[in-house]
């Protein structure tokens, strides 16, 4: 999860073209790889939030990113609330 693993690296390892599996994930989740991907960072973010006493840089590196406030964007656009006022109103 604290990797980013992108849709290349995934085709090189499973030997299928990126179009395709990109088309293929689609048909059978009906969203695409990378938001399905988001998504799953983000109710991985939530829990750790929800379980845990560790801080929101150290919640964004353990989900994969980078950078504190491109987490907290990505985690505001699924949830509708920054991860600190998430924390706050468990």
């Amino acid at each position: 999860m604290e990797q980013r693993i992108t849709i290349e690296e995934l085709s090189r390892q499973y030997l299928i073209n990126p179009t395709t599996l990109k088309a293929a994930f689609k048909a059978v989740y009906g969203t695409s790889l990378a938001a399905h991907m988001k998504k799953h960072r983000m109710e991985q973010a939530a829990k750790l939030l929800r379980e845990t006493s560790m801080s929101i840089a150290e919640v964004a590196a353990a989900v994969g990113y980078e950078s504190q406030s491109k987490f907290a964007t990505a985690f505001k656009n699924q949830f509708s609330v920054l991860p600190n006022a998430y924390r706050k109103h468990l």
